[in-house]
């Protein structure tokens, strides 16, 4: 054991860890209570990530489901995130900021509160905080002051998506990741993008655009277009770029691509320093089996603590 891993409680090196979505098995399962319910709800896989100041999640239930109506209702509700075979890892409690109709399913959105975790012990997780106080930040990164951050560190104990967003206009394009987005069913998809950034200005201006689900294998290129959110657009021959293009809007795919959705911004929110899109989903096409993720290693951490299966992809 090394002196960091004594320390820290930490032998995982970076701070978000990437990996491919189908190699994570078993994931955390997300678990909904609220005051008076007499049961949970599994939300494994009709909650989105939207943000990180505040910490957002959007809950999606159909129209017709026996819990949309009560879970609608609530101004306050708790998700648990447990391993089967463990207690729970962790917990948020969030308070209800929005909500929607988009074609037949509700869509509720919550800001974090609070959350508490196991994912370290409790010394480890005071020396992280000094640590987190103390440490200097590169010139556009965000602080999460507070348990803000635990809240956003729980949130990355499920593998989030990193896609690539890429828009057009005319000869010029952009080309830049994000893991705040998904789909809340078949007809629409929501996405979150910094307020005052390039990125958010242009798919305000151009309102359609690809996101794409990226092999793996090509996780240091996706994380080095980050720079592209505050970056002008340019021209297609300074980005990695397949052959093939979007199958409506006629946009250049990445490389490197395994499914991609075709977007036409409708509305918008905001809420913190986020702007949470809503889009009409144009056209979508599947056909790899690799998809780039993240975690953040507290969880990775934990999982390797607890000798859970976890391949690995450092920067």
């Amino acid at each position: 054991m090394t002196i960091r891993k004594i320390v820290t409680g930490l032998s995982v090196t970076q701070e978000y860890v990437c990996l491919d979505l189908f190699s994570v098995k078993p994931f955390a399962s997300v678990l909904l209570t609220w005051p008076g319910s007499p049961e949970t709800v599994d939300i494994s896989a009709n909650h989105l990530f939207l943000g990180y100041k505040p910490m957002i999640i959007a809950l999606c239930f159909s129209l017709a489901d026996r819990n949309s109506a009560a879970i609608a209702k609530q101004e306050s509700v708790r998700i648990d995130f447990r391993h089967e075979g463990h207690h729970a890892l962790a917990r948020i409690v969030l308070k209800k900021i929005h909500e929607r109709v988009c074609d037949g399913t509700v869509v509720v959105y919550y800001e974090g509160v609070h959350g508490t975790h196991n994912f370290l012990s409790g010394i480890h997780q005071w020396i992280g905080r000094m640590r987190e106080a103390i440490r200097k930040r590169t010139a556009g990164n965000v602080g999460l002051p507070g348990n803000l951050y635990d809240q956003v560190r729980i949130a990355y104990s499920v593998p989030r998506i990193i896609a690539l967003i890429t828009l057009q206009d005319g000869e010029l394009m952009n080309m830049f990741p994000t893991d705040l987005h998904g789909a809340i069913n078949a007809r629409v998809y929501a996405g979150s993008l910094r307020i005052g950034g390039k990125a958010n200005e242009q798919v305000e201006k151009c309102r359609r655009i690809v996101v794409s689900h990226i092999k793996s294998e090509r996780y240091k290129e996706v994380y080095s277009l980050g720079r592209n959110h505050m970056q002008e657009m340019k021209a297609k021959e300074n980005f990695s770029v397949s052959q093939l293009r979007s199958h409506t809007f006629n946009i250049p795919l990445p490389d490197s691509v395994t499914e991609y959705f075709e977007l036409e911004l409708e509305t918008s929110f905001d809420a913190g320093i986020h702007r949470i899109h809503h889009y009409r989903i144009v056209y979508h096409h599947r056909e790899g089996t690799s998809c780039l993720a993240h975690v953040h290693q507290y969880y990775a951490q934990w999982r390797q603590d607890h000798s859970l299966p976890l391949t690995m992809l450092l920067r």
